[in-house]
């Protein structure tokens, strides 16, 4: 029973009471203009953190797991009542009890086997950026620039969620402290930063500002478009495969600065012609508006009624756009999938022309030429003035066999590869690898980088994984094209 009650008196030491302290009268070791002072007073004025009896707020006491699971619970809005746990060390009468079986359930906060929770164990900064992924469910993952964070840590996908997310920035010097124990002060500002984005600290997606009105390097427009259409459920190959049909250089600034624009209007690296509706100034200044509006005209052909479907009709299925990537040009009798007199299929379609970028950019060969398609299918001439008439609604694809998009995969995923794969120190081409046979189980521990030569034209993203070869865990970056899911 002793043991019991020196658990409970120090869980509650940790998490506080409500005591005299107020948003009025302040705490006694917190001042106006002390880091995260805002911070910690939004969370107490909400009752999701609360002082000491004393008066004190305690900014620099550290975090334990039990007070973690029990302010994350009252943030948000998980059942916080006292109750019986799984945990043999979290017993039902301490305040947290309810929060931490919550948190559990949610898989927020997990135990360590064995039934046991240490609920009094100092929670670490890399510990705080996985529970606060979990708890607001964030999915983007930003190119993570601290020096002291690898790919074999646990806590690797997640934090680069937070960063993402604007939760976090690290600290001078481009580093994180992933096992720097966690105080009041700090969870504080990570916690309400995931709560009210006033609080959130400013990112520059894939590190790039889309004030500096700049083309930026190759590789960093690899990772705006890739992180675009992730964000809108389009498979990056896709706008990709747009992005180099219309635009070679993927550029988006002449040499002096003023936006690129091509002979028929196009504007910028999407080359948006259509333009009602849409801000014409950002479309033509800012990269990251250009690459967002494309890709959300894409989105919305994909749901047009008008045109036809292919295959299974998955998003995820690149066969599936084809339809979606001709209307993006133009539904038009040049862009016929088969010409018309002579009844063979024409490779200078648009969307066959964008289908090829896709092949010859190395993101994926596709089997559009699977899709059974004839003459008869589309009528279009002077009687339609030149606008493709469709008389089927549907186009099967020949053996059901369809490419699923290999840049969609996320932390936690198990992939293989359908040949032999290499596996490098680095995302680049390099003469050091570990091969990956077509049986060996890939493990991806975080979402899409891009390559380390900014000025590489390669257009696919490499995968941070795992490969566990002769009972030996080994960790590299594995190129996408080749990936499938198990």
């Amino acid at each position: 029973m002793r043991k019991i009650a020196i658990v409970v008196v120090s869980m509650f030491m940790l998490i506080g009471f409500g005591g005299q302290a107020s948003a009025e009268t302040g705490f006694s070791d917190v001042k106006p203009g002390d880091p995260f002072e805002k911070e910690m007073m939004y969370l107490y004025e909400k009752g999701i953190i609360k002082g000491y009896e004393d008066g004190r707020f305690g900014p620099e006491d550290n975090v334990t797991r039990g007070a973690a699971a029990l302010m994350i619970a009252r943030a948000i809005g998980l059942d916080t009542e006292k109750t019986k746990t799984e945990f043999k060390d979290v017993p039902s009468d301490i305040e947290a009890s309810g929060a931490i079986q919550s948190a559990n359930d949610r898989g927020i906060l997990q135990g360590y086997g064995n039934g046991i929770f240490k609920p009094n164990k100092v929670v670490n900064r890399g510990e705080m950026a996985i529970f606060i992924a979990r708890a607001f469910n964030l999915q983007d993952e930003e190119v993570i620039a601290f020096k002291d964070v690898s790919i074999k840590q646990v806590s690797y996908s997640s934090i680069r969620r937070i960063l993402a997310a604007g939760i976090t920035n690290g600290y001078n010097g481009g580093i994180f402290k992933s096992n720097t124990e966690l105080t009041r002060r700090e969870f504080s500002a990570f916690l309400a930063r995931a709560l009210n984005a006033d609080f959130r600290v400013d990112v520059n997606t894939c590190g790039y500002d889309p004030a500096s009105k700049t083309n930026p390097d190759r590789q960093t427009v690899n990772c705006l478009l890739t992180r675009e259409a992730l964000k809108q459920g389009v498979p990056p190959e896709i706008v990709k495969g747009i992005a180099s049909a219309e635009n070679g250089p993927w550029k988006q600034f002449n040499a002096d600065g003023t936006p690129f624009k091509s002979t028929d209007g196009g504007i910028g690296v999407m080359q948006i012609t259509l333009t009602d509706g849409y801000n014409v100034e950002r479309l033509e200044n800012d990269l990251t508006y250009n690459i967002e509006v494309g890709v959300e005209m894409l989105k919305k052909n994909f749901g047009r009624s008008v045109l036809p479907t292919v295959g299974s009709k998955s998003p995820n299925s690149l066969e599936s756009w084809y339809f979606a990537v001709m209307a993006y040009n133009g539904v038009v009798g040049l862009n016929s999938p088969i010409v018309k007199e002579t009844g063979l299929r024409n490779p200078g379609a648009y969307q066959e022309k964008v289908y090829a970028q896709i092949a010859e950019n190395g993101l994926k060969s596709t089997k559009i030429a699977n899709i059974e398609m004839s003459s008869s299918d589309f009528t279009y001439g002077p009687e339609t003035n030149w606008v493709i008439k469709f008389n089927k609604t549907h186009f099967p694809l020949k053996g059901n066999t369809e490419t699923a998009s290999a840049e969609r995969f996320v932390a936690g995923d198990d992939v293989r590869s359908t040949v032999e794969g290499r596996l490098r120190p680095t995302p680049t081409v390099g003469l050091s690898y570990t091969s990956v046979s077509t049986t060996n189980d890939i493990h991806i521990v975080g979402g899409p980088v891009y390559d380390e030569n900014k000025n590489s034209t390669n257009a696919f993203v490499w995968y941070p994984a795992m490969v566990e070869k002769n009972g030996k865990k080994i960790y590299g970056y594995i190129a996408s094209f080749n990936l499938v899911k198990k």
